[in-house]
């Protein structure tokens, strides 16, 4: 399936973000999709440790081993995050966190559309679409490319407050719980291609935008590279 001429919003955009480590696993997962420029579905579920949480990651994303007491591992999940690649791109906030850990869950997923370069089908979480580095890329002028920085400097808050209040467990509406996360970084990215001269932006140039540069070379002469 070849899109490389359509525009960002004609295509779901899966944004996730995982709390966890390489030792845990992914304890809890956050997804919000965007299509036609908004937040159109969102979902998020915790999820049984590999291994007994540390102390320091339960500091950072306030979940203990008893918050995740009965819980299915995330192991479980694997046709939710097969049928959300099989549809679209997936995106992060410093995206190669989330790779990695659905990596050290699944290698790959089965045939999925490329949605970009040469088009076609490929065995592969990527290619990711980093909010981060569009950040870097489309705004450097911000300086802080953190996440709750650029909530703050695009002037996002209230329309994250609002629809965590809509899509959030009440206990989990703050940075560094897996769906909240989401969604800021959905809005980071929709405040970004809402920048002047980006409301078109094509969803290749996403990709290549959040790329190395070897990497994003190679997508630019109609290879994946990944």
């Amino acid at each position: 399936m070849s899109t490389p001429s359509l525009p960002w919003h004609q295509v779901p955009i899966h944004v996730v973000d995982f709390e966890g480590g390489p030792r845990t696993g992914v304890v809890e997962f956050g997804v919000a999709t965007l299509l036609g420029g908004e937040v159109v579905a969102a979902a998020t579920a915790l999820h049984a440790p590999r291994a007994a949480i540390p102390a320091l990651d339960s500091q950072c994303h306030g979940l203990v081993d008893r918050d995740l007491a009965g819980a299915a591992p995330f192991e479980a999940e694997w046709e939710r995050w097969v049928s959300l690649r099989r549809t679209g791109l997936l995106a992060a906030h410093n995206a190669t966190v989330e790779h990695d850990l659905l990596r050290g869950t699944w290698a790959r997923p089965s045939a999925v559309p490329a949605f970009v370069g040469e088009g076609g089908t490929v065995a592969d979480w990527g290619p990711w679409i980093d909010t981060c580095r569009l950040a870097r890329a489309w705004a450097p002028s911000l300086g802080d490319f953190r996440l709750g920085q650029l909530v703050a400097d695009l002037r996002l808050g209230a329309r994250l407050d609002a629809l965590a209040a809509q899509h959030c467990p009440p206990k989990r509406r703050r940075f560094h719980c897996a769906l909240y996360d989401a969604l800021a970084a959905a809005l980071v990215l929709r405040a970004l291609c809402g920048l002047e001269g980006r409301s078109q932006a094509s969803l290749a140039q996403l990709v290549r935008d959040s790329m190395s540069a070897p990497a994003a070379n190679d997508l630019m002469q109609g290879e994946l590279g990944l």
